[in-house]
């Protein structure tokens, strides 16, 4: 997902500023998908300005910073209509649990068994806070109306599942290494080279 349409998308919803962008959108409504911090935000909120695909307008405030309020143009919409339209590849995997963990054959079997049972403590939270959402009201951000209200929930759906499948190969492989690892084989010096 490129953080740009992302982007647009909630700007088509609503004129927002980078700040609720951050907290109502990617914290709030997207976080169990995607994750963006405040410079990111506005960087790309910049660059989407600098495209003409979003405009701002400053609205002065007493005692305060200036607001600056961004709202998708025409360009902008038309850009978010194509990536809608278009297929998107798979994300690429990148899980630097499951690195640790296929690296872990010079640990002791309990040293590997600490490393899932801390992974499926992370995991637990994770499904914890995320079937929260699922019983809380819809954040605004997430769905205007019955229609995005209800594709917001399939996402949280699908996030559900997903960590409820990891937490389950968890169990699945701390079984494994109860059961007995075979014996690791010495593992060559880096004198020789």
């Amino acid at each position: 997902m490129s953080l740009e349409h992302a982007i647009l998308g909630f700007l088509e919803r609503e004129p927002m500023t980078g700040y609720d962008l951050k907290t109502r959108c990617f914290d709030d409504a997207a976080g169990h998908l995607w994750t963006a911090d405040q410079a990111q935000v506005y960087r790309t909120l910049e660059r989407l300005s600098e495209r003409g695909l979003a405009r701002s307008r400053v609205f002065p405030q007493r005692g305060k910073p200036d607001r600056k309020v961004y709202r998708i143009t025409t360009k902008g919409r038309a850009a978010l209509d194509g990536w809608l339209h278009s297929a998107q590849p798979l994300a690429p995997v990148r899980d630097p649990f499951l690195v640790r963990f296929a690296l872990a054959d010079g640990l002791s079997d309990e040293e590997i068994a600490a490393l899932l049972a801390e992974a499926r403590e992370e995991y637990q939270s994770r499904l914890d806070t995320l079937r929260a959402d699922a019983a809380a009201p819809v954040p605004t951000c997430a769905g205007a109306d019955d229609r995005g209200s209800e594709l917001y929930r399939m996402t949280l759906g699908a996030a559900i599942s997903a960590t409820r499948t990891v937490i389950d190969w968890i169990d699945d492989a701390t079984e494994r290494i109860r059961q007995g690892l075979p014996v690791a084989k010495q593992r060559p010096t880096s004198e020789g080279v």
